[in-house]
């Protein structure tokens, strides 16, 4: 399935996004300026400002306000990802260089506190208070999961719970976020209507992980634009693994957690520990929770919809485009 059809319908507003996101990379230091340029050619697909912005025109049309709270939203989000690259000292993300991997991770650091910076002066500039709220809230959240990472690195002994806890904090929030955010804005803000939305990005973002851990092991490094295996070198020990070794008996629990902890391993040792994941029924676990939060999230848009009541043509379109989005990112292969 292809993103662009999901964000056709805020397509020219997105075109704005990009503009305010050149404006936040022009400075009167050069190496800013160089930095920023390479982070604003290898940004993605926007996931996160097109949700906002489709959110945003379910109540009604897109203004000014909308376009820069997507535009606060990938700034933040960048900024989260050049840190964490530095944090996990990568060279490549998605098969392109790294700030950190292409100059220090120094300026890794400092290219995302300046992104930080210019986000918050954005939203006090122009009395954001709603976005202000929001993403005070968030940068918190998103931090305690990352912290929660490091806790939990090389950890087996990790439960789902805690798991689901570390990737709401560090994905799910800012995703549930943006659409919160675009659920708030308008001449009639709903508080209601920003409870939905916040709790569908929430399951939208959990679901979104989950099939990046499922991509670990299981993509093809063509497309998603890393080795298999990266984030379990890391430590990072995610669903597929902590189901399978739930319903894996002695003899296969004891192998998998041997294979798990390597700090290295041949390619004969990474497919015995796919095989063994996939007999204990670990990649399946991780789908069907994949697949059953997107579910919820179609609930929840389903639900927001019957509370809103009339609407028009361009509302229709952009739900149409949520269930989309939802679809996307659980079904992607990247």
């Amino acid at each position: 399935m292809s993103f662009a059809a999901v964000q056709r319908p805020v397509r020219r507003e997105l075109e704005q996004v990009q503009g305010q996101l050149r404006d936040a990379f022009r400075t009167s230091i050069p190496i800013l300026n160089q930095v920023g340029g390479h982070v604003l050619a290898t940004r993605g697909k926007k996931f996160r400002p097109t949700l906002l912005l489709l959110t945003a025109r379910l109540r009604g049309r897109i203004g000014r306000e909308a376009v820069l709270a997507a535009a606060v939203v990938e700034m933040l989000h960048a900024a989260a990802l050049i840190h964490d690259d530095a944090v996990d000292s990568s060279a490549l993300r998605r098969g392109r260089p790294t700030v950190n991997g292409l100059w220090t991770d120094r300026m890794a650091i400092i290219m995302g506190d300046h992104l930080f910076g210019h986000a918050m002066k954005l939203m006090v500039r122009n009395r954001m208070d709603l976005a202000l709220e929001v993403m005070g809230r968030v940068v918190g959240e998103m931090t305690g999961g990352e912290a929660l990472e490091f806790q939990y690195a090389y950890d087996v002994e990790v439960t789902e719970a805690q798991y689901e806890e570390l990737i709401r904090a560090k994905t799910g929030s800012l995703i549930g976020a943006a659409a919160e955010i675009g659920a708030g804005l308008g001449p009639r803000p709903a508080p209601a209507a920003r409870i939905i939305f916040r709790d569908f990005g929430e399951r939208l973002g959990t679901a979104f992980q989950i099939v990046d851990d499922l991509l670990d092991y299981l993509g093809d490094p063509e497309a998603t634009g890393k080795p298999v295996g990266c984030d379990l070198a890391e430590g990072k020990v995610t669903l597929p693994l902590i189901a399978a070794l739930r319903e894996a008996g002695d003899a296969d629990g004891r192998r998998l957690k041997r294979l798990a902890l390597r700090k290295r391993r041949t390619a004969g040792q990474w497919g015995q520990l796919r095989a063994l994941i996939e007999k204990c029924g670990g990649f399946a676990y991780a789908r069907a929770r994949a697949a059953a939060l997107a579910d919820d999230s179609h609930r929840l848009l389903g639900q927001a919809e019957a509370r809103r009541g009339r609407r028009d043509p361009g509302a229709a379109t952009a739900r149409r485009a949520l269930d989309l989005a939802v679809d996307h990112a659980v079904h992607r292969d990247r």
